[in-house]
């Protein structure tokens, strides 16, 4: 590659590294900590408008809280480029109906607010 093009490809690189707002240490503690809360009162099979009585109300809508059970979890590392929500790839521990466990991965987009609203992407 000549001088010419490197200059101009090496701002688009920097240039590309520092789009967006990131998330605070705190806002990524504070969406995990929902998160968290939301999966272990999933576990512990309660209802989930349980979440919104909590001092930093939760909103979550799991679809799969109606036919799995979920026995345990993982989270993963966050991701936090996105100045809209935080995403947590999470490992589920599942059961089915029938009693087969399966693992699933999924990841969470969590949009802090009050209340806190988590979601599964629908594009992982």
């Amino acid at each position: 590659m000549t001088p010419s093009r490197v200059l101009p490809l090496a701002l688009l690189v920097a240039l590309a590294g520092c789009g967006g707002a990131k998330h605070s240490k705190a806002d990524i503690e504070r969406g995990q900590k929902a998160l968290t809360s939301a999966l272990d009162s999933w576990k512990a099979n309660e209802p989930a408008d349980k979440l919104k009585a909590l001092p930093d109300p939760v909103e979550y809508a799991e679809e799969m809280r109606r036919t799995h059970k979920l026995t345990d979890y993982s989270v993963g590392q966050p991701n936090a480029s996105d100045p809209a929500v935080i995403r947590y790839p999470v490992t589920l521990k599942l059961q089915d109906r029938k009693g087969k466990a399966f693992d699933r991965e999924v990841v969470f987009e969590v949009k802090l607010g009050n209340p806190v609203v988590i979601s599964r992407d629908p594009y992982e």
